[in-house]
This record gives structure tokens, C-alpha cells and sequence, in this order.
């Protein structure tokens, strides 16, 4: 976590430019300013790219609406500031734009993200490289969970983890518009609600939604997660067996225990 930082913003700003990252990540415009009383302020410039991946048996027709929205959800989401406080990393020397490793310091950091969301349906396995988003559209996922009532609880989507690739049902995905972008941000790490009085958060997962709010502390989170995910892409191989999209796919879809039924041979 602490090299993260300095591999993102400071050591690697160079690399970082333009490049084609990671999970999709395109990133411009890159810098740091110091506050001089333990404050960051980062900045810069994304795109990010999900990858749809249709696998449903019989096709899905709404699919390219379902898209759309979620792409215009994503955006206005993103929209905004960012904070985060109690980041632990290297003590910033703002006079040589450099992290002095022989120093630790925490810091809070407030992010000035810009995205550009890009949502776009692919067809075939092949369509995915290195470490890129992908949301797959199976016909229906068998995984249940426990809610924090005791209530078992059925699932529309399912997402591996921070990183990781996500999934939806094409029925409950066309009957809750929002859960493409629910399983998305799940993927940039954040984590499902069910208490009682956050019925109005995207986040919240027991079927009862009154709104589709993400609050400032979750949009921070997403960019910390951005922040920290840079730092490894710049590191770690895309052939590296743990950050690939595709291997971690396969897995996850034949994992018997999500219950994921999908057009097979769709999935090659």
C-alpha cells in the first residue's frame, strides 16, 4: 500500500501518461499538491472501459439500452471530489515532487478525478486482454446469501472481489436498471448495505431500494481503490495469472458454487 502511492503518482508519472492500463484505465494529466498540514490533493484525468460480455442463451435484445444507462449512471456517479483520510505512505517532499522512502507519514487525500466511462459489448472471449473490466450477462445465477436478518436472499449479480470480473442476470438486470452499475462498483471495491436507513444507496442489495445515492466516503473509497490499483498495474505483468481477466472469468463462472447458468458455447 505505502509504494503504491509513489508508483502512481510520483516514480511512474511518466509511464502512467496515456497508457492503456489495467482494467481498462486510461490515464492523463496526472499530479500531486501538498497543502504544507497533511493534506493531498490528487488529480487527473480517466477513462475507464467495461467490457459487456453477453452469454445469455437466447440473446438479449435490451441489452444495448441497459448499456447506455449504465454508462450514464457510471458517469454521473464518478462525478465529483473524492476524500480519504488515514492513508499511511511516505512523507511528500513537495519542493523535489518526490516521496522521501526513509520517511512514513499519514496523510488524507482529496481526489479531483475526471472519468470518461466507457461501456461496450464484446462477443467472444478473445475480446479481453490483460486485466480488463468485464461484466458478463448469463441467464441466471443460483448463488443465494444470508442477509444480516437471517432472510436467505436471491442473487441478480455477483462480483469477484475488488478487480475482479462482475456478472448479472439479463432478467433481473432488465427488471433493476441499476444493477449493472451496483456489480460494477463492486468491482472498484465497494461493499453491499443493508441497514435499514440506507434504502436510498446504490449499494443497498435487499430489493427494497427507495433511491440510487452514492455518498461522498464511497466515491473517495472508489478513487483510493483507483489510486492504489495503479501502482500494481504498473508492476505486475497482464500475463500474471491473478490479474487476468480472463482466467479469473473462467474460474468464476464454472465455480459450481455461484450457480451461473450461461450459453456455453458462447464462452470460448
Amino acid at each position: 500500500m505505502t509504494t503504491d502511492l509513489v508508483h502512481a503518482i510520483s516514480a511512474n508519472l511518466a509511464i502512467l501518461q496515456n497508457q492503456p492500463l489495467s482494467g481498462g484505465i486510461v490515464a492523463k494529466n496526472l499530479h500531486i499538491s501538498d497543502n504544507g498540514s497533511g493534506e493531498l490533493s490528487l488529480y487527473g484525468d480517466f477513462t475507464i472501459t467495461l467490457k459487456v460480455l453477453d452469454l445469455t442463451t437466447n440473446g438479449a435484445p435490451s441489452l444495448n439500452n441497459l448499456m447506455t444507462f449504465t454508462q450514464q449512471v457510471m458517469t454521473a456517479k464518478l462525478r465529483g471530489g473524492g476524500y480519504k483520510g488515514g492513508i499511511r505512505t511516505f512523507k511528500y517532499n513537495s519542493a523535489k515532487n518526490i516521496f522521501d522512502k526513509s520517511k512514513n507519514w499519514t496523510y488524507s487525500i482529496r481526489y479531483n478525478f475526471n472519468f470518461i466511462v466507457n461501456v461496450i459489448q464484446i462477443s467472444m472471449l478473445n475480446q479481453l486482454k490483460g486485466n480488463d473490466f468485464v461484466l458478463a450477462v448469463v441467464d441466471s445465477i443460483g448463488h443465494q446469501f444470508t442477509d444480516q436478518y437471517g432472510r436467505r436472499q436471491s442473487s441478480g449479480g455477483l462480483t469477484q472481489g475488488e478487480g475482479g470480473p462482475a456478472t448479472v442476470s439479463y432478467n433481473s438486470w432488465k427488471k433493476n436498471k441499476y444493477i449493472g452499475v451496483h456489480e460494477f462498483f463492486h468491482t472498484l471495491s465497494l461493499d453491499d448495505i443493508e441497514d435499514p436507513d440506507k434504502k436510498n444507496r446504490l449499494m443497498y442489495h435487499l430489493g427494497d431500494n427507495s433511491g440510487q445515492i452514492i455518498s461522498d466516503t464511497e466515491r473517495g473509497d472508489i478513487f483510493d481503490f483507483i489510486r492504489k490499483y495503479l501502482g500494481d498495474i504498473t508492476k505486475v505483468s497482464q500475463s500474471n495469472i491473478n490479474l487476468n481477466t480472463v482466467n479469473q472469468l473462467k474460474t468464476f463462472l464454472n465455480n459450481p458454487i455461484n450457480g451461473f447458468k450461461f450459453n456455453k458455447t458462447r464462452f470460448r
